[in-house]
């Protein structure tokens, strides 16, 4: 089983930088809770939860996306 990620990207879908992995989906989503805020202070726009390669899903960290 791969590892999982968050990817960050600003408004036009370039990416900012990468997470650190995690073990499990449940963990990078707890992460994702208690950080979404300082990784939009960053100008995150997006960020997509990789499990290795593949995107399980993206997501907007402001309303409206």
């Amino acid at each position: 089983m791969a590892e999982f990620t968050w990817t960050l990207q600003d408004d036009s879908g370039r990416d900012l930088r990468t997470s650190e992995a995690f073990s499990t989906k449940e963990e990078a989503e707890a992460w994702m809770g208690a950080e979404w805020s300082a990784l939009r202070d960053e100008g995150g726009e997006f960020v997509l939860l990789k499990e290795g390669d593949d995107v399980v899903y993206r997501m907007g960290l402001s309303e409206g996306h």
